[in-house]
Parts: structure tokens; C-alpha cells; sequence
């Protein structure tokens, strides 16, 4: 999820030449209805913590709400601290990935996160 439509492109390009499918949301009110409806498809969620509307803080809490083992990497042009640190600690497998990023990070990042055991 990420509110800028390149990102999104470019991002779900690059997840899809390595076999990902990828559901796109440009909000945290689109990305909260979109995995009430798909979670049972979605194994990993990335999430822009600088959205507008409800941000992604409270769209994390939400979605995990809805499934509090959700997978979820944060994304952020920020380094991890103040309000993205304090969304990185709030469950679930949660790990940080700093903008712009690499293909060989997203790729690494997404298979660590889903590679993951459930506790």
C-alpha cells in the first residue's frame, strides 16, 4: 500500500517478475476494506507509514485487528523512528524497509517475512 501511484507500479512490476501477486490499496481506509475481503490470499501486507487519512499507524492496528498474526512490512522515505519505530513494535511480523529501495531488498525483505514460523 502506498499512496503514490508510481511506487505502487513499480513495486507490484518488480513482485510480479518473481511470482508475487500483488493487490494494490492507496490508502489505509482502501488497504483496511481490500484485506477484510482478501485476507485469506494476502500473506504479506507493505505498508507506506506516511499515508494520508488514517495514516499507516492506525491502519496497521487495524489490520491487525482484523488478523493479529498479519505480516507486515513497514516502508518509509524516514528512518525507523518516533512514530514509524512505535508502528514497528506493534506485533504481528513487522519488519522495516527505508524508500526508495532496492529490488534485491524488497525481494530479500518479503521472503524473510513470509519464511517466517508463526509463534
Amino acid at each position: 500500500m502506498d499512496d503514490e501511484e508510481t511506487i505502487l507500479d513499480i513495486s507490484s512490476n518488480m513482485l510480479g517478475q518473481y511470482g508475487y501477486t500483488t493487490i494494490d490499496a492507496i490508502s489505509g481506509e482502501d488497504a483496511i476494506e481490500i484485506y477484510k475481503k482478501e485476507k485469506g490470499r494476502i500473506g504479506l501486507v507493505i505498508l507506506d507509514v506516511g499515508i494520508p487519512g488514517m495514516g499507516g499507524h492506525k491502519c496497521l492496528r487495524k489490520l491487525l485487528e482484523i488478523d493479529p498474526v498479519t505480516r507486515v512490512i513497514i516502508s518509509s522515505g524516514y528512518l525507523a523512528n518516533g512514530g514509524t519505530k512505535e508502528t514497528l513494535y506493534a506485533g504481528a511480523a513487522v519488519f522495516f524497509i527505508g524508500k526508495p529501495y532496492r529490488l534485491v531488498e524488497i525481494l530479500k525483505k518479503a521472503r524473510k517475512v513470509l519464511d517466517k514460523e508463526d509463534d
